[in-house]
């Protein structure tokens, strides 16, 4: 009976994973500030979260299931389905362990384009100083005017 409820419970974290993940696609697909190599990144991280979040779904029904029908088979059958079942949830932990790697690759490349961002941007500031400094925009005071 737990593992039936725990099943089930199961089931609905993956159904409401897979809601909140097409609900994100949906709102960074709109996203104008998006280039084509974000948004693929995007698009390959969505489909991995969506097959886990449908495995969670499904390994929630196939420990319901099987915990109310699988032992009836014989225990060899109930053997052989729940070394499957532990088999996808070794699976599943893989594909996660591969999401949190593709993060922390996604995560470094953002944080060394935000790094070369700001450098740019203390330059651009002491150039604008230095300018403002000399009390010019860096044309001759009559600007080519007599």
């Amino acid at each position: 009976m737990v593992t039936a409820v725990f099943g089930a419970a199961l089931l609905v974290v993956g159904v409401l994973m897979m809601r909140a993940h097409r609900r994100t696609w949906a709102r960074q697909q709109d996203d104008p500030r998006r280039d084509q190599s974000g948004l693929r990144r995007l698009r390959v991280r969505y489909r991995r979260r969506m097959q886990m979040s449908g495995m969670i779904a499904v390994l929630g029904v196939l420990m319901a299931v099987g915990d109310a029908l699988i032992w009836e088979q014989g225990f060899e059958a109930a053997a052989i389905y729940w070394i499957c079942v532990i088999g996808l949830g070794g699976w599943l932990l893989l594909l996660g362990m591969g999401d949190l790697m593709s993060v922390r690759i996604d995560l470094k490349r953002d944080r060394a384009e935000l790094r070369e961002i700001g450098d740019e941007r203390k330059g651009l500031e002491a150039e604008l100083e230095e300018i403002r400094r000399r009390g010019s925009n860096g044309e001759a005071k009559s600007n080519g005017r007599q």
